[in-house]
């Protein structure tokens, strides 16, 4: 697959931001760093907040500890609303990922993209139709087959409730000509759980979540074309002949409303200078397929309200909202 990097136009070396940082007049943390995960451990969001904090130690940038805080519940809602509490203070950061918008549509959430302050944007991720590698599903077809004879009965897992998975499920339901159960969890680590135990039929991945797959077999991925290794054998649903089942999301972060314009400063250099450090490129990045992709905080806020409104009509269309 074709990677493309969108770097912002004010990009700088990881050295020039460490002279930014290091300003005498520069904002910098007082005390240790809160990093919220609106999802549960062990999820794509989980891992993602704590390979990040790898990686921004590995620059030596941020002389407090970033204190990882999951804060799962209400499909994101939960952390949403904690880090919307916090205004004004510059020591708290959030995930924030396609899904959380989505969530934020279809449940007519109290915390909106306006309440939140974009901080950057580091990656894109794509989704998956996965199942339990030693169980009796071994491809699409057979997964449509099962549904054909059980209509509604088989059930597939996500993260969440107005998301990404659940926008993927509905996209799955609506062009398969079945009919499938969706399943909401807290987070992905808790729907690898239920696949495994046998709890749910099939779920939805994201390549960030890092799943092992000696334990799950892919069916399929959402993305444009198909994917580098490990994920190369994975088929994309347009070579199995649903060509409409295409989606990507970003992987970004935020703070609350009101943060310090010198803290949206601070953070989005030190952001950027994670994104160059082999902790974040080779371990987590190129591990999981995803596409490195960098955009400051304003330039993260355009893409974040042009993403808004893109899956508002997507959800429209899948029947999730009005």
């Amino acid at each position: 697959m074709t990677k493309t990097t969108w770097v912002g136009k004010t990009a700088l070396s990881g050295a020039l931001c460490l002279a930014l940082i290091s300003s005498a007049n520069a904002w910098e943390p007082q005390r240790n760093v809160e990093f919220v995960v609106p999802y549960s451990a062990g999820g794509g969001s989980d891992i993602n907040a704590r390979m990040l904090v790898e990686a921004i130690r590995e620059t030596g940038l941020v002389n407090r500890n970033i204190l990882v805080n999951n804060r799962p519940g209400g499909s994101g809602a939960v952390g949403n609303s904690y880090t919307y509490s916090q205004r004004g203070n510059g020591h708290i950061l959030m995930t924030l990922n396609g899904g959380q918008m989505m969530s934020m549509v279809v449940n007519n959430a109290a915390v909106q993209l306006e309440d939140l302050t974009p901080l950057a944007t580091l990656s894109l991720d794509t989704l998956f139709v996965g199942v339990k590698a030693d169980g009796e599903i071994g491809d699409l077809d057979a997964l449509i087959e099962r549904a054909q004879q059980d209509p509604g009965g088989v059930t597939i897992g996500g993260a969440g409730r107005g998301g990404e998975d659940h926008l993927a499920f509905s996209m799955l339901d609506g062009n398969l000509g079945v009919d499938f159960q969706y399943v909401p969890f807290d987070g992905t680590g808790d729907v690898t759980a239920a696949l495994l135990g046998g709890h749910i039929d099939a779920a939805i991945f994201k390549l960030g979540s890092r799943v092992d797959q000696s334990m799950i077999r892919f069916l399929a991925t959402y993305a444009e074309e198909r994917l580098d290794a490990p994920f190369d054998e994975v088929p994309t649903f347009a070579e199995l002949g649903y060509d409409d089942l295409e989606l990507m999301i970003f992987r970004g972060y935020a703070g609350p409303p009101d943060m310090p314009s010198e803290a949206v400063e601070y953070w989005e250099n030190v952001f950027r200078a994670a994104a160059e450090t082999d902790k974040w490129t080779k371990d987590y990045v190129e591990s999981n397929g995803l596409i490195p992709t960098f955009m400051g905080a304003e330039e993260s806020a355009e893409y974040y309200r042009a993403e808004l409104e893109r899956y508002r009509a997507m959800f429209q269309e899948a029947g999730l909202i009005d």
